[in-house]
């Protein structure tokens, strides 16, 4: 016999989970760097679904009645152009309410592409799982695929004289990590009144 969490210990979990985020997001911008990789084990856990275990969001937001929206490009991409499709470059937060920002389903935001090279696309679910499942976060994969060792080694950055520089992995995880935790800070006291109630 097991014990099936309630949406209240789902609650708990995302609790945890918000403050693991913060507190390696605060490493992350005093300059280490490798926190990336365990930003993206937090966001592994929040939002992905696999054959063993279940994300905790979007699910217990839906169950609850509450729609998660995360701000993506709405943009058309030529396919045969190198493009980071992100918010920034270097170590500058993005504006989530920038004019070219619309509204997305969690999915579509989880799914989006965000880089190209020629026919190489990534989406943000791409990049985050390759830095938690496969580059030390949660697991080490003996091998990593050279067009993919390039957004993570360093021989493909975002650079800006003002801002500075980062790897792409480092930045989508890092932006994604920026708006799930503005997400959280909302969702959170919206939840606990929907799940006590």
């Amino acid at each position: 016999m097991s014990h099936k969490l309630t949406d209240l210990e789902y609650l708990g979990q995302l609790k945890m989970q918000l403050g693991f985020l913060q507190a390696d997001l605060d490493r992350y911008e005093l300059g280490q760097k490798d926190f990336a990789i365990r930003i993206a084990v937090v966001l592994r856990t929040i939002f992905h679904n696999t054959n063993s275990s279940k994300a905790i969001l979007p699910d217990l937001a839906e169950r609850n009645g509450v729609s998660i929206y995360f701000r993506g490009k709405n943009s058309q991409i030529d396919s045969y152009v190198v493009l980071y499709i992100g918010f920034t470059v270097g170590n500058k937060k993005p504006l989530f309410d920038a004019p070219f920002l619309v509204d997305k389903s969690f999915i579509d935001y989880w799914e989006e592409i965000v880089y190209l090279e020629g026919k190489i696309k990534y989406t943000r679910k791409q990049l985050v799982l390759w830095a938690a499942n496969k580059l030390g976060g949660a697991h080490v994969d003996p091998e990593i695929p050279n067009e993919l060792f390039r957004l993570v080694d360093g021989s493909t950055k975002l650079i800006s004289n003002k801002y500075g520089e980062e790897t792409i992995m480092n930045q989508v995880v890092y932006e994604m990590a920026l708006q799930a935790r503005s997400k959280l800070e909302q969702l959170i006291p919206e939840l606990e009144k929907r799940i006590k109630n």
